[in-house]
């Protein structure tokens, strides 16, 4: 049976805050994923910060330039014009600030077997996300990274959004990582912002709690799952 692992994943372009909470992966000796949206506007420090996270063995990868979806956008204007406008200056605006990895996150979650097809050929790994389910369905988010298969489910654990917490579903989370450590088998969860509950909900921010994300990671670690970034997966 292979090592269990967590893929712990964040998605667009909160970079100050990721930043100043990366204590929480030091104290949990995680490594994570940072899918960045919108990477042509990005700052000279959001750059120097993003650098800093990919220095301290993070992934820094592509979630789209404008944050599209996809399918929706093929449907409208076809598959050439989505890859020329929205995934290839994604890679290059990232790649011109020493940043990327061949790896990509679906915006909203949404794709289809066009998608999959043109993404595959051109990233190592593609993200979509699942259902969060509260019953035993929950588990089935857990994949066999030895599998053929690179287009991996991913379960979210954001608290709040949009303004509105989230139900509580610290036990099918912990579920899921109980089945992950007993199977060996690999588990991607992934968040947005991270920001403590008040300012979250405030703002109407997709986000998960420094808190919450520590008890998460601390999880994972006591079940023996190695919390690794994108770039440890084989090409």
């Amino acid at each position: 049976m292979r090592q269990p692992q967590l893929l712990m994943t964040f998605d667009d372009c909160t970079v100050d805050h990721w930043f100043a909470h990366r204590g929480v992966f030091v104290d949990t000796d995680a490594r994570v994923t940072f899918f960045v949206s919108h990477a042509d506007r990005i700052t000279d420090d959001e750059t120097d910060k993003l650098r800093a996270l990919q220095r301290e063995g993070h992934t820094i990868a592509s979630h789209g330039l404008r944050h599209l979806d996809g399918p929706a956008y093929v449907a409208r204007h076809g598959l050439a014009a989505y890859l020329a406008n929205e995934i290839e200056p994604s890679i290059s605006a990232l790649a011109a600030r020493g940043l990327g990895h061949r790896d990509f996150a679906y915006p909203y979650g949404r794709h289809d077997r066009a998608t999959d097809d043109a993404l595959t050929a051109r990233f190592s790994w593609v993200r979509t996300t699942s259902a969060r389910h509260l019953d035993g369905r929950a588990t089935h988010v857990r994949v066999d990274l030895d599998s053929p298969t690179r287009v991996l489910p991913s379960r979210g654990i954001d608290v709040g959004r949009r303004g509105v917490a989230n139900p509580d579903d610290w036990a099918a989370l912990l579920a899921v990582l109980d089945e992950s450590a007993r199977t060996g088998t690999g588990v991607c969860l992934y968040a947005h912002d991270i920001a403590e509950w008040d300012q979250g909900l405030a703002e109407g921010r997709n986000f998960i709690t420094p808190d919450r994300l520590r008890a998460v990671l601390t999880a994972a670690q006591e079940r023996g799952l190695t919390a690794d970034g994108f770039e440890v997966l084989p090409d």
